[in-house]
């Protein structure tokens, strides 16, 4: 049996945890004031939401069998 994930699979999960932090962040975002642990957790927020976005934006590259620079 194996455990390999195909691209589609980490593409679709990828997907569904940016939509996670996106909720998240929006929820934080439209607090009048944020604590120092919210403003830690928005930047935080981002920074995985980008590299969830990436790893989309590289799969779908792969797909469509475009190179990186």
């Amino acid at each position: 049996m194996e455990n390999i994930e195909s691209k589609e699979e980490i593409y679709n999960r990828a997907k569904s945890q940016h939509t996670l932090l996106d909720r998240r962040l929006q929820i934080l975002l439209r607090k009048p004031y944020l604590t120092n642990e919210e403003e830690l957790e928005v930047r935080v927020l981002k920074k995985k939401k980008l590299y969830y976005k990436d790893t989309m934006e590289n799969l779908s590259d792969i797909h469509e069998g475009k190179e990186k620079d």
